[in-house]
C-alpha cells in the first residue's frame, strides 16, 4: 500500500520518508491535498521498466510472427462492429 506524503513534509524530513522506498514502498507525493509525484527506488523502478520493455518486445515479436503466418489480417468497420456486437453479447443471444 502506497504510504501518502504531503510534499512539505517530505521537504522538511527527506531522510524519514525516503525510508518508505527504502523498504519497497511507494511514497505517493500530495500538493495541496492531491496526488502529485510518485517515488519509487530506483533499482525498482529499474526492473518494472526492463520487464515492460521486455514484455513489449515480445508482443511486437508475437504480431509479426502472427503477421508472417497469415494469421492477421484486415477488416472493414462494419465486421469488426458485429465481431465487437457478437463478443458482447450475452451467451445464446447474437
Amino acid at each position: 500500500m502506497p504510504q501518502i506524503v504531503p510534499v512539505s513534509d517530505f521537504r522538511a524530513d527527506l531522510r524519514k520518508v525516503s525510508e518508505h522506498t527504502d523498504r519497497g514502498e511507494i511514497v505517493i507525493l500530495t500538493q495541496n491535498g492531491r496526488p502529485r509525484w510518485a517515488m519509487i527506488d530506483y533499482d525498482e523502478w529499474n526492473a518494472a521498466s526492463r520487464a515492460q520493455e521486455r514484455s513489449f518486445a515480445r508482443v511486437i515479436l508475437e504480431t509479426e510472427r502472427r503477421e508472417r503466418d497469415g494469421e492477421l489480417g484486415v477488416m472493414d468497420g462494419a465486421e469488426a462492429r458485429a465481431r465487437l456486437r457478437a463478443h458482447r453479447a450475452p451467451c445464446g443471444e447474437e
